[in-house]
């Protein structure tokens, strides 16, 4: 078997060139997307980029206007074929949970089995204990449960058809903060133990980066970056794709070689693009408080989070030598950049601080 073989073997979904417009509006614009076997995606994006539109077309509710989607290599839409939603064995968690209001928990659960009785009985008792619910939440109503228990039983409703894709639309995005890390984790944990593939829809890029294996970034219709959450976050492909996965330090540089000369010194770049003026991007925690570190700043700012502090530091001017002629390329220093510090008492404003950088920069054009 070839390389090529197997790897489409491997892959339970598969989009190509997915295209979907609502009257004059483009919603995606040629989405390419694939998903492994087992594997659990997040595709994140911004509200009004394309993403539940997507998995709307996965799921079977809406069709491509060009393009084919391929569950398991085998076409389910495209210009010639459409497989029904209730024909796809694909699950369905949308962000309020949607459990039928007049339903109790368990009726709610058995909704989607075949069996009914003690053999209905038993699996709804199963399902629930998989999604870590009580069984004595069985006779409850959904206005009876929390926003986290709801959601939990509308994950154990959805595996309750044994679907072999599971699709998440923002499922969390409606629980407080606590519940939401305690609900994602559960979920997370269920999915992981029965094996289902699974792809998640959202907003938060702390969601996404923890949840999956592989992040998709959609921005204005089109997936601007995909891979595994440390390289999206540590090497994205862009500036905006850099600053919506997380804080972002950007400052003007001049590349030479592998080096960028900045503010902050020498900088080694990964994979650079063309030479001369470039924009370097660091991330907040690469920038560390060090005594004796070789740049220095004076705090104008804080702002307290409890276990971090985000600081924002005035770099120093950086000296310049009167025997030489000035260079337009040369950093000058005295940017603000921000960073992060558990220490909220060292870092008080009017401070002065010693930084140095730890880890590699990544150059995008100039803008």
């Amino acid at each position: 078997m070839s390389a090529e073989i197997a790897a489409s073997t491997d892959r339970h979904l598969e989009i190509a060139g997915a295209t979907k417009a609502f009257g004059s509006t483009e919603v995606l614009k040629g989405v390419d997307l694939a998903v492994a076997k087992g594997g659990t995606t997040a595709i994140v994006g911004p509200s009004g980029s394309g993403k539940t539109t997507l998995l709307r077309i996965i799921a079977g509710f809406e069709a491509p206007d060009q393009g084919s989607v391929s569950l398991k290599n085998s076409v389910v839409a495209d210009a010639e074929t459409w497989v029904p939603a209730h024909r796809r064995q694909v699950g369905y968690v949308a962000q309020d949970g949607a459990l039928f209001p007049h339903l109790t928990v368990a009726q709610n659960v058995a909704f989607g089995l075949n069996r009914r009785g003690k053999a209905a009985g038993a699996r709804v008792k199963e399902l629930l204990e998989m999604v870590s619910m009580d069984y004595a939440y069985a006779k409850r109503h959904p206005h009876e449960l929390s926003g986290g228990q709801q959601q939990r039983v509308a994950l154990a409703r959805a595996l309750a058809r044994e679907p072999e894709l599971m699709l998440l639309d923002e499922p969390f995005s409606a629980l407080d903060a606590g519940l939401r890390t305690a609900t994602r984790r559960a979920v997370a944990k269920t999915l992981a133990a029965t094996g289902v593939t699974t792809i998640l829809v959202t907003h938060d890029q702390a969601e996404a980066l923890s949840f999956a294996d592989q992040v998709a970034v959609m921005r204005d219709g089109r997936l601007a970056q995909i891979g595994n959450p440390f390289v999206v976050y540590t090497r994205p492909a862009d500036r905006a794709t850099a600053e919506f996965l997380g804080d972002a330090v950007i400052l003007d540089a001049w590349l030479e070689g592998s080096l960028a000369l900045c503010s902050l010194g020498g900088i080694p770049v990964r994979r650079p693009p063309a030479q001369g003026r470039v924009q370097l991007m660091l991330r907040p925690e690469q920038i560390r408080i060090a005594e004796g570190g070789p740049i220095r700043g004076r705090v104008v700012e804080t702002d307290y989070f409890g276990p971090e502090t985000t600081v924002r530091i005035q770099l120093d001017p950086l000296p310049i030598d009167p025997a030489k002629p000035v260079d337009p390329h040369q950093p000058k220093g005295g940017e603000i950049i921000a960073i992060r510090h558990w220490n909220a008492m060292l870092a008080r404003p009017g401070n002065e601080l010693a930084l140095r950088v730890v880890g590699e920069g990544v150059a995008f054009p100039y803008q």
